[in-house]
């Protein structure tokens, strides 16, 4: 498929994508993000991703507003599920045009103590001018702001469309920082996205708390999840 004729096939990939309960989808040059820290160098041989989001519910999120909850744990692993669905489905369709297709699990940590994955969703859904990190250092959207979870085809598919930088919307907010459980927010001042991800937040604390609420099986998973709650973006109130 030539260059110029893009456009199909990108339909295509969004509408696969949307059927799997995404509701966004993006495309992204990620020619950027060689250097950034990763927990697979591999990922970089691949030069463009495709990704989507999908919503956590909102009764969810209402029960991490005080503490900790199994509700949110349980919202996180059904959002896993529906990613899945969607990149396994957009690979197929990318491998059927010829292209090389490797989707990204949100739920796969190399690292697990500092949170590190094969390669940053969030830079990625930057990248396609999905929205933008908050001082949260969450991946955010107009749509639902960091009320999401996010998954992502890397691929050689060539990708034509020109993605503008979404600008922060967080302004002078403090929310997140003010109310997080651990205190481990630096109110980092960046527009598009933080110089470095230690500039963020501590995330080898996030990551311990992460693994304690999870636990060794003995009692329910519970998550966090406070800076996703406390954010205005995330539409609570409504």
């Amino acid at each position: 498929m030539r260059t110029g004729d893009m456009e199909p096939l990108y339909k295509k990939v969004e509408a696969a994508a949307m059927e799997s309960g995404s509701f966004i989808v993006g495309f992204a040059d990620l020619s950027e993000l060689e250097g950034m820290p990763s927990g697979d160098a591999t990922v970089f041989e691949f030069p463009y991703a495709v990704t989507f989001a999908v919503e956590i519910p909102k009764e969810a999120v209402r029960a991490s507003l005080e503490k900790p909850s199994e509700e949110i744990r349980s919202a996180y692993k059904m959002c896993n599920k529906k990613l899945k669905e969607a990149g396994e489905k957009v690979a197929q369709i990318l491998t059927a045009e010829g292209y090389k297709a490797r989707f990204i699990d949100p739920s796969q940590r190399i690292d697990p103590g500092n949170l590190l994955g094969p390669i940053s969703q969030k830079a990625i859904a930057a990248r396609s001018g999905m929205g933008w990190i908050g001082k949260n250092g969450l991946f955010m959207t107009d749509e639902h702001g960091p009320r999401q979870r996010m998954g992502a085809v890397l691929t050689d598919m060539p990708v034509t469309r020109k993605a503008e930088p979404v600008d922060s919307k967080c302004g002078e907010c403090t929310e997140c920082i003010d109310r997080c459980a651990l205190k481990i927010l630096k109110e980092a001042d960046f527009v598009h996205h933080p110089g470095s991800r230690d500039d963020v937040m501590d995330w080898k604390k996030c990551g311990e708390f992460e693994a304690k609420l999870i636990g060794d099986g003995s009692r329910p998973e519970r998550a966090c999840g406070r800076c996703i709650a406390v954010c205005p973006f995330s539409g609570l109130s409504g």
